[in-house]
């Protein structure tokens, strides 16, 4: 089975009870700016997690912590985890983040595929969102800007301090903030830890 063969599974059947997800991009990126939060505990951050992803969210007060931590691995298995990739090179520095990057991620679709996504909220499903983005040409606003993060400097050679002076200045305009992953790698290491805390 493949991306365009397998159906979207929206329906979670469990011993509890069947649990209908919402895996649409709107809400797995709100899901990702949960965990960053640092006020909640990580127990809070799962409950809350739930109740975003999941459309019968009264259905989950018949699952004890642990249960609603498989559920939600369950979730990110069947709903949000992608085919891993083998990574060309590691960039030393993040290139992209889903929260920062919004705007030139909207522009891009809007360039690329005519698609507006505040009006897909909803309804546009994580993984063919991620599908779209790996698809966009390299002549959008977010492929070049993330372009411009992973270049290295060049050398100098007493020519080009122009050409360095030019890639600085972008580099610092472009330059995210630092913290966690963004993006599937992101939501791969949120998920790796819910699943060891629902073997504790």
């Amino acid at each position: 089975m493949g991306f365009l063969t397998d159906i979207p599974a929206t329906r979670i059947p469990t011993d509890k009870a069947a649990v209908f997800v919402i895996p649409a991009f709107d809400v797995v990126l709100e899901v990702q700016q949960l965990f960053r939060e640092e006020k909640l505990t990580e127990w809070e951050k799962l409950d809350t997690a739930l109740k975003m992803l999941v459309k019968n969210e009264w259905n989950l007060k018949l699952f004890s912590a642990n249960e609603k931590a498989e559920l939600l691995n369950e979730i990110y298995n069947r709903c949000i985890s992608m085919k891993r990739r083998p990574e060309i090179r590691k960039n030393p520095v993040p290139i992209l983040d889903f929260e920062e990057d919004g705007e030139y991620i909207y522009a891009s679709f809007m360039q690329d595929y005519g698609l507006d996504l505040i009006d897909m909220q909803g309804q546009l499903s994580w993984r063919k969102f991620i599908a779209l983005f790996d698809g966009l040409s390299d002549d959008t606003k977010i492929k070049r800007v993330m372009k411009i993060r992973s270049m290295e400097m060049p050398p100098f050679n007493g020519k080009n301090q122009k050409q360095i002076q030019e890639l600085s200045e972008l580099k610092s305009y472009y330059a995210l903030p630092v913290r966690g992953n963004g993006g599937q790698r992101g939501l791969d290491a949120l998920f790796a830890a819910l699943e060891g805390m629902a073997k504790q």
